[in-house]
């Protein structure tokens, strides 16, 4: 093992939570592609006893993630009675400690989201942003069976987005459509103090010879929909509201279906999650937009709940 390699500088900047958004950007580029790196990683934090328990690795955006452990890495010391491990994923950043009495695990819990396969192909679909749950808001879009050579993901149907026109004078192109989701039926125990959101969904584009940029973003509030929804973008500018929003630019040439997701940290007491899922124009004036395709839309609650041996 090299420690002599710069790459090992990073990793105790990240340790001692010193890093910025950029060195914890390259610390996660290089676990996630050098497998040789991931090896010494390991043995230079002396983590001996990997989680062969964990049997499914939560994806996590790469910077949003890598910051929400931050904290969690003030608090790493040196361990010796106690063993820990590593597990790495898609992003390689999430990062989970067990110890010899007990250990902390992710409890998945599935969130109700209204027609999430957009399967219901006779629903009224709300002009701009839902009033409530249990409705689909788009800003131009209309549930569509198969379109041209495109085939929904699952199912029978999927949300066309049409792309918003330059010369329309509105404040945002993105083509986006949103859903309320109502959470004060969620079981108490399972909003901790580190409960997320994980928000999933599926895109697909008429032309995928070109890069297209999606964003996925998800504003909890502590106000039931009905008010929540009232004077809502005033609120979103808030520092009292917690909002998370992720672009995902896909590379030309990738044709088909395109999954992403992202992560939101759920503060105790939220009443309303906000979705928004868009299709961003493109940034040339000179390029046309491109039709755009939502499907399978999933949200899951994950609460660390602790497990004794």
């Amino acid at each position: 093992m090299n420690t002599n390699d710069p790459r090992f500088e990073l990793i105790r900047l990240c340790r001692d939570g010193q890093a910025s958004i950029e060195e914890l950007a390259e610390l996660e580029v290089s676990l996630r592609e050098d497998a040789g790196f991931r090896e010494a990683y390991v043995r230079y934090m002396n983590l001996d006893v990997a989680l062969s328990s964990v049997a499914k690795v939560l994806p996590m955006p790469m910077v949003t993630s890598a910051l929400r452990q931050r904290n969690r890495w003030l608090a790493w010391r040196p361990l010796t009675a106690a063993a820990a491990g590593i597990v790495f994923g898609m992003f390689c950043t999430s990062m989970v400690f067990g110890f010899v009495a007990q250990r902390a695990a992710v409890k998945k819990i599935p969130l109700s989201v209204f027609d999430a396969g957009l399967e219901a192909v006779e629903q009224i679909l709300n002009d701009g942003l839902p009033s409530q749950a249990g409705q689909w808001g788009v800003d131009d879009a209309k549930v569509v069976p198969a379109d041209g050579n495109v085939t929904p993901l699952a199912g029978q149907y999927m949300l066309r987005l049409e792309p918003i026109p330059r010369e329309k004078e509105v404040k945002n192109h993105t083509s986006r459509a949103y859903q309320v989701l109502d959470l004060r039926s969620l079981p108490a125990a399972a909003m901790t103090a580190d409960a997320e959101v994980e928000v999933s969904a599926s895109f697909c584009a008429t032309d995928g010879d070109v890069s297209s940029r999606y964003l996925i973003r998800a504003i909890a509030l502590d106000e039931a929909p009905a008010q929540a929804t009232k004077n809502f973008w005033s609120k979103v500018e808030s520092d009292g509201v917690v909002s998370e929003s992720q672009r995902f630019d896909t590379a030309p040439g990738s044709h088909g279906w395109q999954s992403f997701s992202m992560t939101l940290r759920l503060p105790p007491g939220s009443k309303t999650l906000v979705l928004i899922f868009g299709a961003v124009p493109p940034e040339l004036p000179s390029r046309p937009a491109s039709v755009h395709y939502l499907d399978e839309v999933q949200v899951s609650l994950l609460s660390s709940e602790t497990l004794l041996p």
